[in-house]
């Protein structure tokens, strides 16, 4: 029964560590990318909701990718990108 206990917390943390979330520079500057691609589409004026959103959701995921904080930089990075992906969208 042992070998099945240390091989259920060895699984486990497996899982847990697939799981964590990590955010990149890479991925702040695909954010940044769209964010451009949607501004040279008008989206300021086209979509302003989406777009200004975009921007202040990025500024919060540098922020806490600064701070070390990838989870909250994820979470605040991904909305970023959702909206800049929709302010591009409604601009075409």
């Amino acid at each position: 029964m042992n070998r099945w206990a240390g091989l259920s917390v060895f699984l486990l943390a497996v899982l847990l560590v697939g799981g964590c979330a990590v955010y990149t520079p890479r991925d702040i500057h695909a954010v940044e990318e769209l964010i451009r691609q949607a501004g040279s589409a008008g989206a300021q004026k086209k979509a302003a909701y989406e777009y200004y959103s975009a921007v202040e959701h990025l500024n919060i995921a540098k922020e806490e990718l600064s701070e070390a904080d990838d989870e909250h930089a994820k979470v605040f990075g991904d909305k970023a990108r959702a909206m800049a992906e929709k302010a591009l969208q409604k601009s075409k």
